[in-house]
């Protein structure tokens, strides 16, 4: 698959995410120019990608005839996501993300070797890196190296990585400057109810839904370095979905006491959120991911 063509597939997921978490909703209109700019790509690679998802059927035209519109729900958005292919980078930057989760590479590689191992062109491994590089996984050394960040690959760092939560994000509940955005509050509730009341749950879905609401937390308590610390977090548990390592039984779990915290922050009683927040945190150490084999 040629980059172009990748680009184009990209953009079609984030247009499905968009419609999935409800920043399009149903009967928007997919405006090209502002999407173009908002995605930072011409309008060409944008205009592929929005006559895909008429393709997926979850676009059509304006009664008008002068544009797009959104013609489905989350529900249908969510299966054309789980449909969709992935892009050749996206599934390079997976693979050096389990390589080196299991040990095959060692911590400072050279691009050289990046390029040798995986059979990479010069542009396409910029990108790859810089995918990687955003996620917290990888940073770049002096040169053309680079080093691999820490990360959840054993029992003691998962352990260490919810000691530190549990330090952090039970108090930012607790600052003075925590302010509760209640309306976004209510999207993510929503969101949280859609999936449980799904019948196909998803472990990608259940994640971002996961990483959404700690981040969510972090930002509401207007400290930049709690959100600063969140994010990291869950850059790093993104290696463990890489692996299937966490049991979304678990991540379901999860998604109840994510509602127990919204519960008692609807009612402003602080004290009592940062308590189930607390106890969700020992509640994800006490359930760890299993080491060493896959699920």
């Amino acid at each position: 698959m040629h980059s172009k063509t990748d680009l184009q597939l990209r953009l079609v997921r984030q247009l499905l995410k968009m419609i999935v978490d409800g920043t399009l909703e149903q009967g928007a209109h997919l405006r090209e120019v502002e999407l173009a700019q908002s995605f930072g790509v011409s309008r060409t690679p944008l205009r592929a990608a929005l006559a895909r998802l008429s393709e997926l059927g979850v676009a059509e035209k304006k009664n008008d005839g002068r544009g797009l519109i959104v013609s489905s729900g989350a529900s249908a958005a969510e299966r054309a996501l789980a449909n969709l292919p992935q892009e050749d980078e996206e599934q390079v930057k997976e693979q050096i993300a389990r390589d080196w989760f299991e040990g095959k590479i060692s911590r400072e590689v050279s691009e050289s070797y990046f390029r040798a191992r995986y059979g990479l062109g010069k542009m396409t491994l910029s990108r790859v890196l810089a995918m990687l590089s955003d996620e917290g996984v990888i940073s770049r050394m002096p040169g053309y190296g680079w080093q691999f960040e820490p990360t959840l690959n054993s029992q003691i760092a998962n352990d260490a990585s919810y000691d530190f939560r549990l330090l952090v994000e039970p108090g930012a509940i607790k600052q003075a400057s925590f302010v509760y955005d209640e309306a976004n509050a209510a999207a993510i509730r929503s969101r949280h109810e859609r999936i449980l009341r799904s019948q196909s749950l998803k472990l990608s879905e259940l994640f971002r839904l996961d990483e959404e609401f700690h981040l969510f937390i972090a930002e509401c308590s207007k400290n930049a370095f709690v959100v600063q610390a969140v994010a990291q977090q869950n850059r790093l548990r993104r290696l463990l979905e890489y692996e299937s390592l966490i049991d979304s039984g678990r991540l379901n779990a999860s998604c109840m006491e994510h509602l127990s915290i919204l519960d008692a922050l609807d009612a402003g009683d602080r004290d009592q959120a940062a308590l189930a927040m607390e106890q969700h945190l020992l509640n994800g150490r006490a359930s760890p991911p299993v080491f060493g084999q896959k699920r």
